[in-house]
């Protein structure tokens, strides 16, 4: 009784903090790849393992995927095999990594559990060293996370002011609202955009104009950066003024 009243105050408390229960699987390679891709799914925990928003269970086994996959040898089959077990074992989203080795591609895919659809796939070509193994695989996997978090969960990192001692026309050092918590680290590249919308036919769509690029000078603490613009420092000193939101999202 005591462990079902646990579960029920768990869940509750969970839900008011609007946190995502999220499932990583193990990531789904040919057995010939290198076996650096075995960290693809550490590092997609590693991401969200100090974001408050996000409760993160560690790399589901695949293995009865994998088996289910043998047998099928169809995707729809998989996804609705996914989900449901997504179901089954109570997450809300669940991220399924796969790299095709013919074409040198990672890619992503999220799962929405209670829609039973995936939301969100992004994929990025892996380069090789000169040893032929995957090369600058954690950026890769970073960029890749940080544009489902805006396609999926909305999260945008934000650009909050100058901070320049001198004012002056083109800005210098923003503050960014990001730290060590979202995993920033010193000389990470920006580019720096504004939120637009273009009218497509019915609908309305949101388009990302970037007006400059910066670096990470200096992270603060766990929260905040200093970026030093590298570009754009007249546009952005310009939007910042005229009261526009800017955001930074990280460079290809």
């Amino acid at each position: 009784m005591r462990i079902f009243t646990f579960l029920i105050f768990l869940f509750c408390t969970t839900s008011l903090l609007g946190q995502h229960r999220i499932a990583i699987y193990d990531v789904e390679r040919d057995p010939s790849s290198s076996s650096l891709l075995d960290d693809v799914s550490s590092y997609i925990v590693s991401f969200y393992a100090s974001d408050d928003r996000f409760i993160v269970i560690d790399k589901v086994n695949s293995q009865l995927i994998a088996d289910e996959q043998d047998r099928q040898k169809s995707e729809e089959f998989i996804d609705g095999y996914i989900v449901a077990q997504g179901a089954q074992e109570g997450f809300d989203y669940c991220y399924y990594p796969k790299y095709y080795k013919k074409d040198k591609l990672l890619s992503v895919k999220v799962y929405d559990v209670a829609k039973g659809t995936v939301i969100s796939e992004e994929s990025v070509e892996l380069k090789k060293s000169i040893l032929g193994t995957p090369k600058d695989m954690k950026a890769s996997i970073n960029k890749i996370v940080d544009k489902i978090n805006i396609n999926c969960f909305e999260i945008r990192y934000e650009v909050l002011r100058c901070i320049d001692k001198k004012k002056k026309a083109a800005a210098k050092e923003l503050l960014f609202a990001i730290g060590y918590n979202q995993r920033a680290k010193k000389d990470d590249k920006y580019d720096i955009y504004i939120l637009s919308e273009e009218k497509v036919g019915n609908r309305i769509i949101e388009r990302k104009d970037i007006i400059g690029t910066a670096k990470i000078s200096e992270v603060q603490d766990g929260n905040f950066s200093t970026l030093k613009v590298n570009n754009g420092g007249e546009e952005i000193n310009a939007a910042l003024n005229s009261g526009k939101q800017l955001y930074g999202s990280l460079s290809k």
